[in-house]
């Protein structure tokens, strides 16, 4: 099981599971700001991306200078578009990847997805 996110918020303390987590933006209109974009919606907290993408967390995986993915919840990795495209998500939510980051964003989702279906 992977540990989910806690954000401490403006209003609050917010856990966001990992399951629900869709990716983490950087937001442009505040400094230090990042959003956190899920299945239900989306929570602001301050912080730096960089945190985001240590060993402790190899769910996710930074695509793109303002965005980090969660690689569990990912449907598509569209290399024409350059765009990650997310399974369950009603909003039709997407992001960017760059070009550099194609290879080792397919490697790492491969990676992950056999790492879940062996502890099946």
């Amino acid at each position: 099981m992977k540990a989910p996110i806690i954000l401490e918020t403006k209003t609050g303390t917010i856990i966001i599971q990992a399951t629900e987590l869709l990716y983490i933006t950087v937001d442009d209109t505040k400094d230090h700001s990042l959003c956190f974009v899920t299945k239900k919606g989306t929570h602001y907290c301050t912080g730096d991306l960089n945190n985001y993408e240590d060993a402790d967390q190899n769910w996710l995986f930074r695509c793109h200078r303002s965005f980090v993915v969660n690689l569990l919840t990912i449907r598509e990795i569209n290399k024409y578009e350059r765009r990650v495209y997310f399974l369950d998500d009603s909003s039709n939510n997407n992001c960017p990847f760059s070009r550099r980051k194609y290879v080792p964003l397919k490697q790492s989702l491969k990676e992950i997805l056999f790492t879940e279906q062996e502890a099946l």
